[in-house]
């Protein structure tokens, strides 16, 4: 195990509130998950996705790849307008900016440039690259703002690019999907009286919930948090260690993913303490509920639920022996609420789609938010993306970071290529103190480590399915 550290919402209601547009070229609404998400369009709210290739890069070719891949999707060719998505006939290109690169961390001091940088909405793409350049080592960072740009759409992205870029008369087929709610929403379900009465069930628990929650004793909001207390700490697992957890999950029954959240959660509690962490949330993928999105469309809505963690042990006082017994539970609980979100997901979207006069209130309620006591993990699993090209080699895929807004926030992303799986704990230190951080990372190694040692008493030996998280 190496380290590295980087410690620097009336049912003809329309969907939008609306001022009158004067607007020829397509364009969609935004949905409401992602209007919390662009707010002004100038808060940091983006994902960085990083990685390091050998061998020949031309910015004459760069550039030529960057076009075709912002003509494949159409929201990379798309300004903000009145909380609108509009199309543009000739877009502005997708910026690039040139770094010359000394260096091989040289990449983590643009993430810290770039990732509170805003976009430029009304003008430009929300993406933006930025290559570092060298013989023959090259870093690229695409920055997307999250509203258009979820981790798969961010692999994506990336796969088009290197595909453009080795094969310059390649066509990327492009389409036309704007992902507007009738572009994921089946017209037929629309349409139906059990669903849009299922809709305004929904969105009148939501908007109930909304209006309990101003008579819940009030926190203390945090302190603004400044660009220099934001930071991001990474580690990896080589490929040995990686195998080793990948074949003791599958034995015993679980994912990566459900060892990973427990030797995480506990080992937040043994650093922090138990009162530190109250939730814990993991991402999921919503394309495996939608259907109609297709897999390639940019898409940045990314659901969670919530983990089960009455199971856990107060701080210090982890059983080993238990620990796959606590992630078979994990599992098992995480899979029956993924379901459950799954079988409502429509309704759900669609009765966000009435709040959207509870927009303000949203970013309030964010913006207001105490400290936090909660963690957020990221799995993005495997990144399915080519290793060897004519002109390069794809050496490194670095785990994607997510900048929510300046907010106190705790986010552990997980991913693996090449066999090697790295994580890395995006936060504050407000949230978490950087040494914090280190110290988790470490806890979190013991335990998995100890339950890897431990013996195999689960009697399973058929591979655990794959959880349908981001």
């Amino acid at each position: 195990m190496k380290t590295v550290s980087h410690l620097s919402e009336a049912e003809q209601a329309p969907v939008l509130p609306r001022t009158p547009l004067r607007i020829v070229r397509p364009s969609r609404p935004m949905l409401l998950p992602e209007r919390t998400m662009f707010r002004d369009g100038r808060t940091p709210f983006c994902s960085i996705f990083t990685i390091r290739l050998l061998g020949a890069l031309e910015e004459p070719q760069l550039r030529h790849a960057l076009r075709h891949v912002q003509s494949r999707h159409p929201l990379l060719r798309c300004v903000v307008h009145e909380q609108h998505f509009v199309l543009q006939d000739r877009p502005s290109p997708i910026p690039l900016r040139m770094v010359e690169r000394r260096n091989e961390d040289d990449w983590e001091r643009e993430v810290r440039r770039e990732w509170t940088a805003p976009f430029d909405p009304e003008r430009g793409p929300l993406a933006r690259v930025v290559w570092l350049r060298s013989v023959p080592v090259h870093e690229l960072l695409l920055v997307a703002h999250h509203c258009i740009c979820d981790g798969q759409s961010g692999i994506t992205i990336l796969r088009d690019l290197l595909s453009a870029c080795d094969h310059s008369d390649q066509d990327l087929a492009p389409y036309d999907s704007l992902g507007a709610i009738e572009d994921i929403v089946p017209a037929d379900l629309l349409h139906s009286s059990s669903f849009r009465r299922r809709v305004r069930i929904k969105s009148g628990m939501l908007r109930l919930a909304f209006f309990l929650k101003k008579f819940q004793r009030s926190q203390a909001p945090a302190l603004p948090i400044t660009r220099e207390q934001i930071y991001f700490h990474r580690w990896f697992l080589e490929k040995a260690s990686a195998a080793a957890l990948l074949d003791r999950s599958r034995n015993e029954g679980v994912t990566v993913l459900s060892a990973v959240a427990v030797a995480c959660m506990q080992a937040f509690r043994d650093v922090r303490g138990t009162e530190a962490l109250r939730k814990t949330y993991t991402m999921v993928n919503a394309r495996h509920f939608l259907p109609r999105l297709r897999p390639n469309t940019l898409f940045g809505i990314v659901p969670g639920v919530e983990l089960r963690m009455k199971d856990l042990p107060p701080a210090h006082q982890m059983a080993i022996g238990s620990f796959w017994l606590r992630a078979r539970a994990l599992r098992s609980d995480m899979t029956q609420r993924i379901e459950h979100l799954g079988s409502g997901v429509y309704t759900y979207m669609v009765a966000l789609e009435r709040l959207h006069d509870k927009y303000s209130y949203l970013v309030a309620a964010t913006d207001n938010a105490p400290a936090v006591r909660h963690l957020t993990i990221s799995n993005i699993g495997k990144v399915d993306l080519p290793q060897h090209y004519r002109r390069f080699q794809l050496e490194s895929v670095f785990s994607p970071l997510v900048m929510v807004s300046p907010t106190p926030a705790n986010t552990l992303v997980l991913s693996s290529f090449g066999g090697r799986m790295e994580f890395a704990i995006i936060s504050d230190e407000s949230s978490l103190p950087a040494a914090g951080a280190l110290a988790i990372q470490h806890r979190m190694m013991e335990i998995l480590s100890a339950a890897l040692s431990s013996p195999n008493n689960s009697g399973l030996t058929n591979p655990a399915s794959a959880e349908q998280t981001q």
